[in-house]
């Protein structure tokens, strides 16, 4: 059981083709799809809309509508089944997963920050975690408290040691989804440095990779997935896509 961590370089790109081989990581921009707000709460089952109106914000409920909405309607493409009729289990940590025995294997993530979201989907368990690297954010105690002795000293003699903590913060959450374990399972035992790592004996039998790439110059992402040769493209999701799917 091990990680492989590395930084890579993925470009974004633009596409209408849903279907792929390898793991497609759809990029979304909030703001650009409210306009999809009503079209797409009506795809939402009732937990989800329950869910969605418990936001006080009106930005923060249309961000959970617009997200998983756009996720239900990858999904029906992939899967060719109405958006309407997926259903969704969930693990005690609360990880979503597809319902239904007669669907082709299917495995996805979703992750936001700041307005912004990924949509992960591929053929094999994998996990994605976002973050926007705020320079005002406050990293030292939660460094502290979840990091190892080896870590906390990377971000802090890192010439950026906000963009060091958010590295090694995706690759942690990241490693956590695709294993669907909580934050309380050894965040401080979770390898995040580049390299070669063992993973605690709690985790899947799994060789995996996690991979981290910048979605901007604001924002940095890693995706976990199993360690196969595996390709990775990164695409924007915008109002011409979704019009498209719907």
């Amino acid at each position: 059981m091990s990680v492989n961590c590395s930084s890579i370089n993925i470009p974004l790109s633009a596409t209408s083709e849903i279907r792929s081989d390898g793991i497609k990581i759809w990029y979304g921009l909030t703001v650009t799809l409210f306009g999809f707000y009503h079209q797409l709460h009506s795809l939402l089952n009732k937990d989800e809309q329950v869910a969605a109106a418990r936001f006080h914000r009106d930005d923060d409920r249309k961000r959970y509508v617009i997200q998983h909405g756009v996720l239900r309607l990858l999904l029906s493409r992939l899967l060719d089944i109405s958006a309407v009729d997926i259903a969704f289990s969930f693990n005690k940590n609360g990880k979503p997963s597809l319902q239904g025995t007669n669907l082709r294997a299917c495995f996805f993530n979703l992750s936001h920050s700041a307005g912004e979201f990924l949509i992960a989907i591929g053929d094999e368990e994998l996990g994605i975690d976002l973050e926007k690297m705020d320079p005002a954010f406050e990293w030292q105690d939660i460094a502290t408290r979840y990091f190892s002795a080896a870590e906390l000293e990377f971000i802090t003699t890192a010439p950026n040691p906000t963009e060091a903590f958010f590295l090694l913060w995706t690759r942690k959450e990241a490693l956590l989804k695709a294993c669907g374990m909580s934050v309380d399972d050894n965040l401080p035992g979770i390898p995040a440095l580049d390299g070669t790592h063992q993973l605690p004996g709690n985790y899947p039998e799994k060789n995996l990779h996690t991979r981290s790439f910048t979605v901007n110059a604001n924002f940095i992402a890693s995706i976990t997935y199993p360690l196969t040769e595996t390709n990775l493209s990164l695409v924007e999701i915008d109002a011409v896509l979704v019009q498209a799917l719907l």
